[in-house]
């Protein structure tokens, strides 16, 4: 099977958009304003953060907010040099959102949190654990989200067994990421 074939592709997975399983976009919105754009998306590996903070930021976009997203992770860290560039370059009226918040260095983290609040409009991150800015929503995930994920994904007439899946969401800890990408080499063998 050709990768843009498979139902698990990446494009087809990224087309899949956060889905709240307690609350809705409008609610964590509206506590996004009460928190004073000053936030924290929490929650395990592949729960659908980056997914959420990319959705929030087209929100806001849509509603006249300026936005700037910085991706941190173990490939891309963000440097002391890089952060203090960042910070100065930083306009008043601009939103920073930030992936990966638990990644960046003790010093870059408090340099970025302390210059956020006079220099920006927000600040909203994710991080894995609590405790960086007040909690905005706490992403999970559920055998069945995964069920409905994989019955969006997957070609008709070749259903993933419920059973099957169950297993896979135990096996990967809730990582709906890891899940997908095992069904994804799951299908490249013929699945």
């Amino acid at each position: 099977m050709k990768a843009r074939d498979n139902p698990f592709s990446v494009e087809r997975i990224h087309a899949i958009r956060y889905r709240p399983l307690h609350t809705t976009f409008p609610e964590i919105l509206a506590r996004l304003h009460e928190l004073n754009y000053r936030a924290g998306i929490i929650g395990p590996e592949g729960s659908g953060k980056t997914t959420l903070l990319e959705d929030l930021r087209q929100d806001l976009e849509s509603q006249g907010w300026r936005t700037k997203l910085i991706f941190v992770n173990d490939n891309l860290p963000l440097t002391s040099a890089q952060c203090r560039r960042f910070l100065c370059e930083l306009a008043r009226e601009e939103l920073v959102l930030l992936d990966g918040a638990d990644l960046i260095r003790r010093h870059c983290w408090s340099l970025l949190k302390r210059t956020t609040i006079t220099r920006a409009a927000g600040l909203v991150v994710t991080s894995h654990r609590p405790g960086l800015l007040p909690t905005l929503i706490d992403c999970r995930t559920t055998p069945a989200l995964l069920r409905d994920l994989v019955q969006e994904l997957q070609p008709h007439g070749r259903p993933v067994p419920p059973d099957f899946l169950d297993s896979l969401y135990k096996r990967h800890a809730g990582n709906l990421r890891a899940c997908l990408r095992d069904l994804y080499d799951l299908y490249t063998q013929g699945a």
